[in-house]
């Protein structure tokens, strides 16, 4: 079993190279960098987001219209769903981050906020992460919220509830964007072995790859 690496492994000049350090409080900068860089990930997920928000406004609309005919039930679920997204939704999705770095060996982790910025995030303080294990990171909200509004849906097909769901599905693709285009960082830089940690006290991530034996 290989010995687990450590920031100070990464920092062996000899060995690996920094490709890159964000700074938490630039990670909207890092973001947009990602989505101009990168075309094929951003570009899917793109059509993606959209169709959601095409739902999400005709769920409104007509939820809007029924009003008028006397027919609150789609407006409420879908005001329920915007307030569970901006508000619980938030909590669930960090949680489901940090879930998944536990489940790849993570430890010591903590989150963090920029809320001017609606910026949440969680970090595993100077644990080193693989690629493969900062994807399964990334993607778990995504996958496991889906999967439950999916099931949601299914199970709620001719009831007012299942506007809720849909709802959420459709918001939830907004929260998503900023691990897509981390993910994109790493389409950039294909065929590299990367592996990155957070630093929480510097509030920074760092970004190394190992270098190619010549």
């Amino acid at each position: 079993m290989s010995r687990k690496l450590t920031p100070e492994d990464l920092q062996n000049e000899s060995e690996f190279e920094l490709l890159t350090e964000v700074s938490h409080q630039k990670l909207r900068d890092f973001v947009v960098e990602q989505i101009t860089e990168e075309r094929y990930l951003i570009r899917i997920y793109s059509i993606y987001q959209v169709i959601m928000m095409i739902i999400f406004a005709f769920l409104l609309t007509r939820g809007i219209v029924l009003v008028f005919n006397g027919h609150s039930e789609t407006l409420i679920n879908v005001g329920l769903a915007v307030i569970f997204s901006f508000s619980a939704l938030i909590i669930v999705h960090e949680l489901l981050h940090a879930l998944a770095y536990m489940i790849t060996g993570a430890k010591k982790i903590s989150f963090g906020a920029i809320p001017k910025k609606f910026i949440f995030y969680a970090l595993a303080d100077r644990q080193v992460i693989a690629k493969r294990a900062f994807h399964v990171v990334a993607l778990t909200p995504f996958v496991v919220v889906k999967l439950i509004c999916l099931i949601g849906i299914i199970s709620f097909y001719n009831d007012q509830i299942m506007y809720f769901y849909l709802s959420i599905m459709c918001l939830h693709s907004l929260f998503c964007a900023g691990d897509i285009a981390m993910l994109a960082f790493y389409r950039i830089h294909k065929g590299k072995e990367i592996y990155n940690f957070d630093d929480k006290n510097e509030g920074k991530t760092y970004f190394y790859t190992r270098k190619l034996e010549i």
